[in-house]
């Protein structure tokens, strides 16, 4: 059964969100599109350290509510999280993922963080299709760098989808390396790479931390986003 798991994060306090489970899958869902491969089991069931770290950095440099107003999407949202974070924060959010059962799962946790002003949508980052409902003022990600043939399709439709002036924020472990990631968007856009702590889940060793790293990508035309990244959308 779906579950909600709290996170507790700086200046805005706990965050409910609802992680699905195999159970939850409709009745309504071909037979064939419930293997684990299909729903991408193992993936969109849990609060990545990356998601977390993603939040912690939105809340950083955009509370309380620098990001009234702004137009968010989330790609590949699994849980959530940061795009719950984005819109306590002011945005209104697009959640996007390719499996369907984490849209349902975003609808009830914005509901339980009292969040009115978001939309869903099914997204294939893999394919280079974007979503065609308007253009974005930011983009944000976690654990989507998984595969180097990915960043081809998260490319295009950053190009597709960001405002002139828009911005893209992507938190990752570090799978591919600095130089893979870079290099599958330096291109198109000015990329901005610092590192930051992977703080959760909570662990006991806590004096062991654990880095990840936060992609800032701005359009080649920007480039005072070098000097000055996300001083505000």
């Amino acid at each position: 059964m779906s579950h909600v798991k709290v996170v507790t994060l700086p200046k805005i306090g706990n965050v409910p969100i609802v992680c699905k489970t195999k159970r939850d899958i409709s009745s309504e869902t071909p037979l064939d599109a419930r293997d684990d491969e299909s729903l991408g089991w193992g993936y969109w069931d849990r609060i990545w350290p990356s998601e977390v770290a993603l939040s912690e950095c939105l809340i950083h440099r955009f509370f309380p509510s620098k990001l009234q107003g702004v137009k968010v999407l989330e790609i590949g949202c699994g849980t959530g999280l940061a795009g719950v974070v984005a819109a306590r924060l002011g945005a209104f959010t697009i959640f996007s993922d390719m499996v369907p059962i984490t849209l349902e799962a975003t609808k009830e946790s914005c509901r339980l963080n009292h969040i009115s002003k978001f939309d869903t949508c099914l997204l294939n980052w893999t394919e280079q299709i974007g979503p065609k409902k308007f253009f974005y003022d930011l983009v944000i990600g976690s654990e989507v760098f998984y595969d180097e043939g990915i960043l081809a399709g998260i490319s295009h439709i950053l190009e597709q989808v960001l405002t002139q002036k828009g911005k893209a924020m992507f938190c990752d472990p570090n799978r591919l390396g600095l130089d893979t990631v870079e290099h599958g968007f330096k291109e198109k856009f000015i990329v901005a790479i610092e590192e930051v702590p992977l703080n959760w889940p909570p662990r006991k060793d806590a004096g062991v931390e654990k880095k990840g790293f936060l992609y800032q990508l701005s359009r080649r035309s920007q480039e005072a986003f070098c000097q000055n990244p996300f001083p505000g959308v």
